[in-house]
């Protein structure tokens, strides 16, 4: 549910600056773009983290640790999200309202966001009842189900950055783009087909070569495809960080410094974090 939520914003993100009137946009209201921009990025990587942290660290095992890893990542994704979302509305609002009436309301929208996204901590209640406990191995079939569930997680992400670079190769902003701007859009909308690909493949082999059932060898088979798919994602979506903070304020530098960072995050959430936790438990358990 929050990445669906956050399928929108991001699509809207990349699109704003290809959109013939923002170049009507004030200086600061471009930056507050890209800031949301980065923030809607930041929240895609965290909501995606889980599922790579199941697959690298956690092995697909049904824990009362990994219910807990997750329950954390995503409450840290609800602030920021309040805060995106009341920037944009207040962008919005502001563009037909006035810049008073539109801080207000913006405010109002991230306030109320998170009151009601963090209001039911008021009436949470401890411990996993529903887990299992850390010492029983999760069957088959229940893994199976949450790889290709944590599939169908990172795919709305994908989805709304393939939608992006499919419909701005037909803006004039786009024509405006320099050659190395559009072959690295190119070079990114290449990395996401990919990505979907990837996500794609598991259900299809699941249905046509076993059939659906509950084979384990598929299951490693989905975990490898899924890990690979988050690579190429990662990619595309740095990739096309660079050219959209490029054509929305004009500073390549900045472009080029914010991709790389936004790579580096993306490859250590998804792929350097779980690796280096899961060398730890294996050296823990050798020792």
């Amino acid at each position: 549910m929050l990445m669906l939520g956050a399928q929108i914003l991001l699509g809207f993100q990349f699109h704003a600056p290809f959109q013939e009137t923002f170049t009507e946009l004030s200086f600061l209201e471009k930056v507050v773009e890209v800031i949301v921009l980065c923030i809607m990025v930041l929240i895609i990587a965290l909501l995606i983290t889980p599922s790579a942290h199941h697959r690298i660290v956690g092995r697909g095992e049904a824990t009362p640790e990994f219910n807990k890893f997750v329950t954390r990542t995503s409450l840290s994704t609800l602030a920021p999200f309040a805060v995106a979302l009341g920037l944009d509305i207040g962008v919005a609002i502001s563009r037909g309202l006035g810049a008073t009436t539109g801080i207000a309301v913006g405010s109002l929208a991230g306030l109320v966001a998170a009151g009601l996204w963090y209001g039911p901590f008021l009436r949470a209640r401890n411990g996993d009842i529903n887990m299992t406990t850390s010492d029983e191995k999760t069957p088959t079939a229940a893994k199976i189900d949450y790889v290709l569930t944590e599939a169908r997680v990172v795919l709305p992400g994908a989805q709304a950055l393939l939608g992006f670079q499919l419909a701005i190769v037909l803006t004039h902003g786009f024509a405006e783009l320099g050659v190395p701007a559009k072959m690295l859009h190119c070079i990114a909308l290449g990395s996401v087909t990919f990505a979907i690909i990837l996500l794609v493949t598991p259900p299809a082999y699941h249905r046509i070569v076993y059939d659906g059932a509950p084979v384990a060898e598929f299951y490693q088979i989905a975990s490898r495809f899924l890990l690979a798919a988050t690579i190429f994602l990662a990619l595309g979506l740095a990739a096309d960080i660079d050219v959209v903070i490029g054509k929305a304020i004009g500073n390549h530098i900045l472009a080029n410094v914010t991709a790389a960072i936004a790579l580096l995050v993306l490859i250590g959430l998804w792929h350097l974090w779980p690796w280096w936790k899961r060398l730890r438990q294996s050296r823990r358990s050798a020792g």
